[in-house]
């Protein structure tokens, strides 16, 4: 990985996934060689905060998973307990997941289901009132729904989704929304939609996971991405999407040189060094760099992560 990057300061990831221990260590060792210092991390499995908490004190904000089946089943007062115990179990925030493919999971969900349903409404109102931030995960890629969600009856269209997330975050003002994946509009035709949420809700900061999303839409019209990420720079935060899982160096080093040629470099039709999945049966990802000044950089690294989730103590 070359060591000339415009930005050469700590980077906060804003969007880790992370399991066993024994994976733990080597992610560790990887992200340390590309300047991560702090990251969130959404924890899997019950039993693994305690351990992770003990061996690595002041990395992790640590994100609670709360029960998708328990959500998608209106078992509100189970989730609302959890939330009520969050912080104090050592968790900075919520993860809740509701892309399309989760009906793929879960049986005896209505047919109908709304993640904006009012019956859901207690939920986001407990964490608004627990200031405890949510890492909240509706729709998915453009591409994802011409490849794998045509049956529209049982994923629904990404305006349907959309809308629904937008009802929700009208609704609680007061609670922090973190929307991954560039609030799943990176492509360049839904920054406008994209940039109406942030002027009209100021209380959802986005974060950049994954890499090849980010690469592939972005880089399809640079003076646009580069003006948006420029306008909402105090709006933004790095993250991958990465997991303890997968740790192997040449799946670490893809992901972050694809998103550190993507922000901070001029490129241009550079090749994504990983293979992206959508695109490889129509001539593959290529980046092109929006050079961002060494200001945004640091917001989108580093400075707006820790404003937003504090440094790990």
């Amino acid at each position: 990985m070359k060591e000339d990057w415009k930005y050469n300061g700590p980077i906060f990831d804003a969007h880790t996934h992370i399991g066993h221990t024994e994976d733990l260590y080597k992610m560790v060792q990887i992200e340390e060689e590309f300047r991560v210092a702090s990251q969130v991390a959404i924890v899997h499995g019950e039993g693994n905060l305690t351990p992770i908490r003990k061996q690595f004190p002041k990395r992790f904000v640590f994100a609670k998973y709360l029960s998708l089946s328990d959500v998608a089943h209106f078992e509100v007062d189970k989730v609302i307990a959890v939330i009520e115990r969050i912080k104090s179990e050592g968790y900075g925030l919520a993860k809740m997941w509701f892309g399309p493919r989760w009906r793929d999971y879960y049986q005896e969900v209505p047919d109908n289901f709304r993640i904006d349903d009012l019956r859901l409404d207690p939920i986001f109102q407990a964490l608004e009132d627990h200031n405890v931030p949510l890492l909240l995960h509706v729709a998915d890629p453009d591409t994802y729904y011409d490849l794998h969600y045509q049956d529209k009856k049982k994923y629904g269209t990404k305006t349907e989704s959309l809308a629904q997330l937008e009802n929700v975050i009208e609704r609680h003002p007061h609670l922090v929304f973190q929307l991954p994946h560039f609030g799943s509009q990176p492509e360049i035709h839904r920054l406008s939609n994209l940039a109406k949420w942030l002027d009209r809700f100021s209380n959802v900061i986005l974060d950049t996971a994954s890499s090849r999303w980010m690469a592939r839409e972005l880089s399809k019209d640079v003076k646009k991405a580069r003006g948006f990420l420029t306008k909402y720079s105090d709006r933004v935060m790095f993250g991958t999407d990465l997991s303890t899982n997968r740790g192997s160096q040449d799946y670490f080093a893809g992901r972050y040189l694809a998103q550190r040629l993507l922000w901070e470099t001029n490129v241009r039709e550079k090749p994504l060094p990983f293979d992206d999945a959508d695109t490889k049966d129509s001539g593959g990802t290529f980046i092109n760099g929006l050079d961002l000044p060494v200001s945004v950089l640091s917001k989108l690294y580093w400075e707006n992560a820790v404003r937003i989730h504090g440094i790990p103590k």
